[in-house]
């Protein structure tokens, strides 16, 4: 007996079932549009000047706002290129920071230590600037570069030990025994256990610290005390000098990393192609561990 007359009726009912790509488009069209409509919206605004609600277009569209951008009248590339410097550093130190305090704190079986790295990370940044303000005026980083630098890397800190903690388990301490029993040190240690583990988990880590420092407001005007201009003090004082257009261009930067970063970390499996080291589950490395 043919079982094909059986099998096609149940085709056929699964295809009427699915939902053809007609019916699926407004759910994924009218999301992104909602997403979208601000960043279009500060996009017009940040392409000429003079305009009036309830115009939709600037009266004159110049590109003004981006061709200042490369003057110094408006403060904004020397604010950008401040926050992107802050960014950068604060991620990789912050990064490398949370992952060395992380694995020291598996070794260390008191709770002090823990709550210490979580200490920061619970208090506001403002509230905790106010209080380290004057221990950085004591040591003469307040209103420096080098001591919002600090302080914003303190906060990162924390956030990257709390980030990397889950990373160390009981598999990962058998790892190490099996590398050190059989004769590897220290850098075969990182090489075969720690870097693979970690990999997947840096980029996330050096994204979030790094947009901590680039959207941070409350640290870099209490310990910066104005003498240091990023892209967010910026950019409220342009709202406050009621510069529509030049603001939007600024709220533009800013929330530009944070688009590339859900792109990147979107993408990042198939960026990474080709695997930096050796994992430690591969079977050249080691079949199973006990």
């Amino acid at each position: 007996m043919d079982d094909r007359s059986g099998i096609q009726p149940a085709a056929q009912a699964a295809s009427d079932t699915t939902p053809s790509r007609a019916q699926q488009w407004p759910h994924v069209f009218l999301p992104a549009m909602c997403l979208l409509l601000p960043w279009a919206v500060l996009l017009v605004l940040s392409l000429g000047v003079g305009w009036q609600y309830p115009s939709v277009l600037p009266e004159t569209l110049n590109l003004l706002p981006w061709r200042m951008l490369l003057t110094q009248r408006q403060l904004l590339l020397s604010s950008l290129m401040t926050s992107l410097l802050l960014s950068l550093t604060v991620a990789v130190l912050a990064t490398l920071a949370g992952l060395l305090i992380s694995r020291l704190l598996r070794q260390v079986r008191s709770a002090i230590p823990a709550f210490l790295v979580f200490l920061p990370w619970v208090m506001s940044p403002v509230v905790a600037a106010v209080c380290l303000y004057d221990l950085f005026i004591r040591l003469g980083l307040a209103g420096t570069l080098t001591g919002v630098l600090l302080a914003q890397t303190l906060f990162a800190t924390s956030f990257a030990a709390i980030f990397f903690m889950d990373l160390w388990t009981h598999r990962t301490d058998r790892e190490e025994s099996l590398i050190r029993t059989l004769g590897g040190g220290t850098l075969r240690v990182w090489q075969h256990v720690v870097l693979p583990h970690c990999r997947p988990l840096l980029p996330v880590c050096l994204v979030q610290t790094g947009l901590f420092s680039w959207l941070d407001y409350g640290l870099v005007s209490m310990i910066g005390g104005g003498h240091v201009s990023t892209l967010t003090l910026r950019l409220f004082a342009l709202i406050r000098e009621a510069s529509i257009h030049q603001a939007a261009l600024a709220s533009l930067l800013l929330t530009l990393p944070s688009l590339l970063a859900v792109a990147f970390l979107f993408l990042r499996d198939r960026l990474m192609a080709f695997p930096l080291v050796e994992s430690p589950t591969d079977a050249t490395f080691v079949k199973e561990l006990p």
